[in-house]
């Protein structure tokens, strides 16, 4: 006997919550009709709609549990035929579609486009605006698609409920399914006067911009939703969501580490010997001055406080760090050879 379990792709002790959910999903991608071109589909959707007529009663269930011999020809039989098994799962035996008069049927398209920033406008914030091309609503018509202002009338090919009825033969029955009309394309009605501009869509394509406000502190990688800022929605429906992708450009001074910014000090090696004091830049404009301690090597880190990226829906922030970089001079006068040389005498040190 087939393992049902195994064909439905759920566990042993699955509830008849997760092998419904799980027989829906293995229907709609089994069905015939999803496969016109493989001969194999009807053999494995009648293999899938078996498992699911055994599990999901629970005496069939526990005699085939038992390992108790199942009749396959008792499958599918009077109330428990194929298109009641269908109906009592998908609802009025249809199973592509919702509801015709859905309005999501006609929601506008979600759109994706990258906004490029810099690392500045990353970490403080800025107002950019994205310029794209998608269906917009139809100006002449106001996006209602109809001409006149005439509005709709019922479609006569499905007779206003947006859906045709399909029976189709099978080597296991009649298979009884709804699809959408193609005459209204699910709506259940037809303009009676369509806009001659939009031919009835109530959109054209076009170009769109949107101002997009960046919080500061994002990150690259970070995706921005604008609801309804998307693709303009067919004869006045919703319109999709816009979705913005962040990318950040390479700093030449900064690099990024989380709310935290790394650059470099440059310092020669008297400073570094003795200490002193330096004037930094800061990602956003002005400088702050740095105590360089004596004896700083080369490579050693300095924190500054607060100065490095605004944190995302905050209004505190990272910190700066500076790696010492000890400069060693390439070219050097013959007062400053002398010096150097009387240095390295006095600590011992043995020059070429």
């Amino acid at each position: 006997m087939a393992d049902y379990y195994r064909i439905l792709d759920v566990e042993r002790d699955a509830s008849r919550d997760e092998i419904k959910r799980a027989f829906r999903r293995l229907a709609r991608e089994s069905h015939p009709d999803a496969n016109p071109d493989d001969p194999t589909a009807e053999a494995r959707f009648r293999q899938v709609a078996e498992a699911y007529e055994v599990l999901s009663d629970p005496e069939r269930r526990a005699r085939y549990d038992r390992g108790e011999t199942l009749d396959p020809g008792a499958f599918f039989q009077g109330a428990g035929s194929l298109d009641d098994l269908l109906r009592s799962v998908f609802g009025d035996g249809s199973i592509f579609g919702s509801s015709a008069r859905d309005p999501r049927v006609n929601r506008g398209r979600d759109v994706r486009v990258n906004l490029v920033l810099t690392l500045e406008e990353a970490a403080f914030g800025v107002e950019r605006s994205v310029v794209f091309r998608t269906a917009l609503t139809c100006e002449p018509c106001g996006g209602s698609g109809s001409g006149d202002g005439a509005g709709l009338q019922a479609c006569r090919v499905c007779g206003g409920s947006g859906q045709v009825r399909m029976a189709r033969r099978s080597v296991f029955g009649s298979l009884m399914t709804l699809t959408t009309c193609r005459s209204c394309r699910g709506d259940g009605s037809v303009l009676a006067n369509p806009c001659r501009s939009c031919r009835g869509e109530g959109i054209r394509e076009g170009e769109k911009t949107v101002q997009v406000d960046i919080p500061a502190g994002v990150e690259a990688g970070n995706r921005l939703r604008l609801p309804t800022r998307g693709e303009a929605g067919r004869r006045g429906a919703v319109a999709g969501d816009l979705y913005v992708d962040l990318v950040i450009e390479p700093h030449p001074v900064f690099e990024r580490d989380g709310d935290d910014l790394i650059s470099e000090v440059s310092v020669g090696v008297a400073a570094a010997a003795l200490g002193t004091h330096v004037d930094v830049p800061l990602l956003d404009g002005g400088s702050h001055r740095i105590r360089i301690p004596a004896g700083s090597q080369h490579g050693e880190v300095i924190r500054v406080a607060g100065k490095g990226i605004t944190r995302l829906r905050t209004s505190r922030r990272g910190d700066l760090y500076l790696r010492v970089k000890v400069v060693v001079p390439t070219r050097l006068s013959r007062t400053q050879r002398k010096l150097m040389r009387q240095f390295a005498d006095a600590g011992g040190e043995e020059l070429l």
